[in-house]
């Protein structure tokens, strides 16, 4: 077997990529040879600079405007992926929003915002790629986006751990009934980022609070901030056939943070 990651020949689909965690998944798996499919919720200067990332990579790289909460605009991604790159063999559900809401005072609007994103659009997009691969017949590698908030309860965060919470549990039922179809279906957990940032509902941007960077410091085994690429390396040893024989688990990429 091959001892170091090569894509040759795969097309990834990487939703949320046009910077952040996002984009450094979607360069990494260029860099490793597989052409990338953008989507994210806007075409703007951040996308156009990921664009020309990947391209520096010498893949292909098209880049869409996908909501994930709405099934047309998933199924229209998949098509144009399949048109335009040739099939769908890599899916990175990297798209979501954050909320600084307690489960006490978070709204409606708020949760059903966090939801439709976080989890409904994860559902979305495994649907429809993985049929899309069950269509060619060659198999494929899901990796979704959970959080350490999805594995350790963090007050601040209700809404968001809670939807991340669900991302780990459609994780292993996607791995289940997808394993018949040589489908692997993954997640990571990313813990305390250096980016410090996160998009919330209607393009707000959470920061870290007063004292917060210190609070997680100290927790942490390895006592240094998570960077994008951290995480997109995991995605693409589950994405290779490094990562032929692992399915339906969720890996901690936080430092340490949620060692119990």
């Amino acid at each position: 077997m091959e001892t170091r990651i090569n894509l040759s020949g795969n097309t990834a689909i990487v939703t949320g990529g046009r910077r952040q965690l996002g984009a450094a998944h979607a360069v990494r798996l260029a860099e490793c040879g597989a052409d990338i499919c953008l989507a994210d919720i806007a075409i703007d200067n951040d996308m156009e600079a990921t664009v020309e990332r990947v391209k520096a990579t010498g893949q292909k790289v098209k880049a869409l405007v996908c909501d994930v909460a709405d099934r047309a605009a998933v199924e229209e991604m998949v098509k144009t992926c399949v048109s335009e790159l040739g099939g769908v063999d890599i899916l990175v559900n990297n798209a979501g929003i954050s909320s600084r809401e307690t489960l006490m005072e978070v709204s409606e609007e708020e949760w059903d915002a966090i939801f439709d994103i976080n989890l409904k659009g994860t559902v979305l997009c495994t649907q429809l790629a993985a049929t899309q691969m069950i269509r060619q017949g060659r198999g494929g590698a899901i990796i979704n986006l959970s959080s350490s908030t999805g594995l350790n309860a963090n007050v601040s965060r209700g809404a968001y751990g809670v939807s991340k919470a669900g991302v780990i549990m459609a994780t292993k039922l996607f791995a289940r009934e997808l394993g018949e179809h040589d489908i692997r279906v993954n997640a990571i957990a990313p813990g305390f980022t250096s980016t410090a940032r996160i998009g919330g509902r209607d393009g707000a941007m959470f920061y870290r609070g007063a004292g917060e960077t210190e609070r997680v410091m100290s927790r942490l085994a390895l006592k240094r901030q998570g960077e994008p690429i951290d995480y997109a390396n995991v995605v693409a040893f589950l994405a290779s056939d490094l990562g032929a024989y692992v399915t339906g688990v969720t890996i901690p990429v936080d430092g340490g943070f949620t060692i119990p």
